[in-house]
Order: C-alpha cells, then sequence, then structure tokens
C-alpha cells in the first residue's frame, strides 16, 4: 500500500515538474516573440540612418519613414481587438512574419521614396501582428507579473544584441541592404517558436459568459491611464538625449550612458520576476511613482554628465517597473483577455502623442514643463491604477 501511495506521489511529483517546465518554456518564447515584435523600434535611429545614407534622404523624409513604421503599426493593432480572439494564431503569426520580412527586403530592391515608405508601412503591419500575439500569450499564463517581468527582460536583451551586432556588424559592411535583410532574418526566427504558441484564447471568462467588448469599465479606464502614462514618457524620452547634450555631455559618454540605461530596465524586470504579486499590486506602483519622480527631480537638478546619467537611470528603472504592473493590471481586470491588444495601439498613439505633447509644453532653454508633463502623466494614471487595484473595485488577484 505504502509502495502504491509513493508511486504517485511520484507521478504527481513528476507531472508537476513537466507542467512547470512548459510553463517556463511559454513564458520563455512568449517574451521572446514580444522581443522580435518590437525589434524595428529598438533599431529605429540605426535602420533610419542607414536608409539616410544610402539614398540620401532627408530630414523630412526621414520623418515620413518613421511615421510610415508606426503607421503601418497602429493599422494592424486597432483591429486586432476585434479579430484576434476569432481567428488561429499561428497562421497570425506566420502572417506576420511574412509581411514584416517582406516589407524590409522589398525597400532594398526599388530606389523610390514612396516604395520605401510602403515597404515599412507594411512591416510595421506585420511586426505588430507578432507582438499582438505575443501579449495575449503572455497575459494568458498564470503567473502574470513575473511572465511580464521575462517580457521587459527579453526585449531589453533582444534589444541590446541588436544594437550592438547590427552597427558594427552588418550596417557597417552592408550599408542599408544588409540592415533590411538582418531585421527580416530576425523576424524569420519568430518562427521557431510557432510550436508554443496555443491557435486560440485559452483563458477562460469569469462568471458568465461575455459578449465581444464587454470588458469592465475599470479595465477600459486601466488602458486609457496606461496611454497617459506611455504618453508622458515617450515625451521625457525625445528630449533626453537633448537634455543631456544641453549639459554638457558628449556624443560618446551619450552612447554608453544610453547603453547602461538599457540595463536599467532590464533590472527592473528582473525585480518584477523576484517580486512578482509578492507585494500586492498596489505597493510596486507606489515604488514606481517614487521612483519616477525622484529621477525627474535629479534630472531637472542636473548641471554634470553623471548626474544627468545616474537620474537618466533611475527614471528608466521606474517607469519599466510601472509599466509591468500597469500591463499586469490590465490583464487581471479584463476578463475578456481582449483588452491588452490595445496595448500595443497605445505604445503607438503615445509615440505620437507625447513628443508633440512635450515639444509643445518646451520653453526656450527650459525643459521644466516637460519635466511637471512627465511627473504628472506618472503620478495620475497610478493613483488609478491603486485604486482600481483597491478593496473597494473589488478585484481578485488571481494566483
Amino acid at each position: 500500500m505504502l509502495q502504491v501511495k509513493e508511486i504517485g506521489y511520484l507521478k504527481n511529483k513528476m507531472k508537476n515538474s513537466s507542467d512547470k517546465s512548459a510553463t517556463s518554456s511559454a513564458i520563455l518564447s512568449a517574451s521572446i516573440l514580444s522581443a522580435i515584435g518590437i525589434a524595428c523600434w529598438n533599431l529605429l535611429p540605426v535602420t533610419l540612418g542607414a536608409a539616410a545614407d544610402s539614398y540620401s534622404l532627408s530630414d523630412q523624409q526621414l520623418g515620413l519613414l518613421g511615421s510610415s513604421l508606426l503607421t503601418g503599426w497602429l493599422i494592424a493593432t486597432i483591429p486586432a481587438f476585434f479579430y484576434m480572439h476569432l481567428i488561429n494564431r499561428k497562421w497570425v503569426t506566420v502572417f506576420g512574419v511574412f509581411l514584416a520580412a517582406a516589407g524590409s527586403i522589398v525597400s532594398v530592391f526599388f530606389d523610390s521614396i514612396l516604395v520605401l515608405y510602403i515597404s515599412w508601412a507594411t512591416a510595421g503591419f506585420g511586426m505588430a501582428l507578432i507582438y499582438c500575439v505575443s501579449i495575449q500569450l503572455i497575459a494568458e499564463l498564470g503567473d502574470i507579473e513575473r511572465s511580464f517581468g521575462y517580457k521587459i527582460v527579453a526585449e531589453v536583451t533582444v534589444g541590446a544584441v541588436l544594437l550592438y551586432v547590427f552597427p558594427i556588424f552588418i550596417i557597417s559592411i552592408w550599408h542599408y541592404a544588409g540592415a533590411s535583410f538582418g531585421i527580416a532574418i530576425t523576424y524569420m526566427s519568430a518562427l521557431f517558436f510557432l510550436r508554443w504558441i496555443t491557435p486560440f484564447q485559452a483563458r477562460k471568462h469569469e462568471g458568465p459568459e461575455q459578449k465581444a467588448g464587454s470588458a469592465p469599465l475599470s479595465a477600459w479606464i486601466a488602458v486609457l491611464c496606461l496611454l497617459v502614462f506611455l504618453s508622458g514618457v515617450t515625451g521625457l524620452w525625445a528630449f533626453l538625449e537633448r537634455i543631456g547634450t544641453d549639459i554638457g555631455v558628449s556624443s560618446g559618454q551619450m552612447g554608453v550612458f544610453l547603453s547602461v540605461l538599457k540595463l536599467f530596465g532590464g533590472l527592473a524586470g528582473l525585480t518584477v520576476i523576484l517580486a512578482s504579486a509578492k507585494f500586492g499590486v498596489r505597493w510596486p506602483h507606489i515604488a514606481a511613482i517614487i521612483t519616477i519622480s525622484v529621477g525627474i527631480m535629479l534630472l531637472h537638478l542636473a548641471e554634470d554628465a553623471y548626474t544627468y546619467a545616474m537620474a537618466s537611470w533611475i527614471w528608466e528603472y521606474g517607469f519599466s517597473l510601472g509599466v509591468a504592473y500597469q500591463f499586469a493590471v490590465i490583464a487581471r481586470l479584463d476578463t475578456t483577455n481582449r483588452l491588452l491588444l490595445l496595448v500595443p495601439s497605445c505604445i503607438g498613439l503615445a509615440g505620437m502623442i507625447g513628443p508633440a505633447a512635450a515639444g509643445y509644453l518646451k520653453q526656450s532653454e527650459s525643459y521644466t514643463n516637460v519635466y511637471i508633463f512627465a511627473v504628472l502623466t506618472a503620478l495620475i494614471p497610478s493613483l488609478v491604477f491603486i485604486y482600481l487595484t483597491s478593496k473597494k473595485m473589488a478585484v481578485k488577484v488571481k494566483q
């Protein structure tokens, strides 16, 4: 009898171990898929520079080229809310990889600015599909906070590797053509992770079956708050290099500082992985508010390169921590598992709203209004997130 119990115990232990291994593989795969989906955003400065050198593009044309990528991204992400739960995500991924790779490669063979605009918009559409699949997969995994922590670490790591490899080993030798084929190969690597993509939405609804678009009001408010938060982040990010230059940071120092800055984003992801939901869903937002505020205050007071560097690193850590937990709150509030598909749209829209608002608020040589904008757009959404996750709102933390 004892032997039977021992055998049963061992079987259960092996099954649990196998389940944990499968979950870990799924988290890792979805996180890397996410990093591949935003690869072109991380490489945007170097690919725009390569395009400018190869095609002698003006500043206006470069701006429109970046906008073309954003346009394709938005065209893909906004409707994704309505159709992603209806179709096979494996095929969405394959289609996204095809469009992203084709858009990257086609631009090499035509010496036309119009073709460049169209091909970049096509690539933006494809990479958005890959990102949408990855973020929905992450939301379906058990430990939501830790999963989004892995997502941030993967995006920072892959982005850092690409930013190191492309300028030195690819663009310096093969210029824009090399960059385009390199990006296409990066996107095609997403096909390796198809085996871990579940075809259709797996997370069950809570309570009665809900109709399309019937996510709670609190979840919609959370998405809107994320848009506001990201607008403040992108607004300050757009001027971060200029702020450093005005202080007297050299171009060599700036390159090092921004590289280390990305590591602090990864450190925030590691913090989320280790902390997960151990401290609830409110304290991490409070920690993010404090860290962001300290970083911006130091940035405002900075008068030398090293204070500037420390301030920007602290700010990066704070907003990366905040973003991870905001994603997790949206995932918990959204009983349909579909509102997270609006997150990529928020990223794209914030990229339009934030820099424009910060540019409008900047006065002559002073960045004070930009700092105030960045603090308020971090503080107000974070306070709303804290309220939404309070006991009063009866939000259940699913373990």
